[in-house]
């Protein structure tokens, strides 16, 4: 599975302990592998809900106002799902609040079909050993830095070897 991170909280995944797992919207890795840069995580996973904290670039991004210089960096967290019965379809009614959502099962993006997925309600996926958290560069989507958590240490993600 794939969860994209903003650049805004990649801290917060590393160092933050009430970040202890993952939350949310995600993607099976193989459906979302083919969109590397930042921007085509955006626009394929329609990251440009109301309040993201993607920033892509200066100004307004569809209905949420940005404020600074677009991210240079974003996250991805690629890890098992040992719990798949929390996973869901996300089926409730879409409405004017909650757009980008569709009701349908997959993201509303115009130039990429990705069936989306997220967790029941307070669910949260904790890390477990093995889990990779890589900063990649918002222009390419290469890995910059790469880090492994590892539950057995005290701080429990190590850099890793790209």
């Amino acid at each position: 599975m794939t969860k994209v991170i903003p650049q805004s909280d990649i801290y917060k995944y590393l160092y933050d302990e009430e970040y202890k797992g993952v939350r949310g919207f995600i993607a099976v890795d193989e459906h979302s592998k083919n969109l590397k840069t930042l921007y085509e995580n955006y626009e394929g996973a329609r990251l440009d809900y109301d309040g993201t904290m993607f920033k892509i670039d200066n100004g307004v991004n569809g209905v949420s106002t940005q404020i600074g210089i677009p991210d240079k960096f974003y996250g991805t967290i690629e890890y098992k799902e040992n719990n798949p019965a929390k996973l869901i379809i996300p089926r409730w009614e879409a409405n004017a609040e909650n757009y980008p959502y569709t009701a349908r099962g997959f993201t509303g993006s115009k130039n990429v079909v990705l069936p989306e997925f997220t967790y029941e309600r307070g669910y949260v996926g904790n890390f477990q050993s093995g889990d990779i958290l890589n900063i990649r560069d918002s222009n390419n989507g290469k890995v910059i830095q790469q880090f492994i958590y590892d539950e057995d240490l005290t701080e429990k993600w190590i850099i890793g070897v790209k």
